[in-house]
């Protein structure tokens, strides 16, 4: 069983076309569906934005199907040169911007107590046909200068609003986590969101193949 926990649906419409047995239910009041693909039984949510609604998503899903992974893919914001728009990258590392105590107890920006990390892993094996990037996750459209300079400087090179959340869910259920982005926008290259509005579809557009051809290598 493959999990996947999607923003929003139309990054996962084009794919769910690909499918077969496709039947569509609620889950907490979401949007989800079954299916089958490349003969692999597979449930979808469309959690909605942010960290909170993904991940409760990602929790219900692991009580309710026990699957072998979750995969979490999406568009998402490149923070400097080293990303091109319209690229798919697998994320390695994940951490959040915006969980920072570090005024009160003096440690890193995103590290959390409970888990002694700032940074949670994501599954790569045998995505070995994507580039790797680490990324950084908020409750925020990033687009101003202090929060790139940010997530820079926690050497991520793209950012979203889910990916973190569902990874540091994932990891006391002993779950892989598995991610894959698309950039729809480039800080530096024009307005943020003009870009994202503009390349959503186009981004949505490419995942169905980028998608099969993950599930078909993901090794463990």
């Amino acid at each position: 069983m493959i999990c996947f926990v999607v923003a929003l649906k139309k990054e996962a419409e084009l794919l769910l076309e690909r499918a077969k047995n496709l039947k569509s239910f609620k889950i907490a009041d979401k949007i989800a569906y079954s299916f089958e693909l490349e003969d692999k039984e597979c449930v979808l949510v469309i959690s909605g934005i942010g960290k909170v609604s993904a991940g409760l998503t990602t929790q219900i899903l692991i009580d309710k199907y026990k699957p072998g992974y979750i995969f979490n893919f999406g568009t998402c914001g490149g923070m400097n040169d080293s990303v091109q728009i319209l690229n798919y990258y697998a994320v390695e590392k994940c951490c959040q911007y915006d969980f920072d105590v570090s005024a009160i107890d003096d440690v890193p920006v995103g590290y959390i107590q409970e888990y002694d990390r700032v940074y949670f892993d994501a599954h790569v094996n045998g995505l070995d046909f994507l580039e790797k990037r680490n990324i950084a996750s908020a409750d925020k459209f990033t687009h101003k200068y202090e929060d790139v300079k940010t997530i820079n400087d926690m050497d991520c090179s793209i950012c979203d609003m889910e990916a973190c959340a569902i990874a540091q869910v994932c990891t006391p259920n002993n779950v892989p986590f598995v991610a894959i982005k698309g950039i729809s926008d480039v800080h530096g290259k024009g307005t943020q969101p003009e870009q994202f509005f503009e390349n959503l579809k186009k981004v949505g557009a490419g995942f169905p193949d980028i998608i099969i051809k993950a599930i078909n290598n993901i090794k463990f």
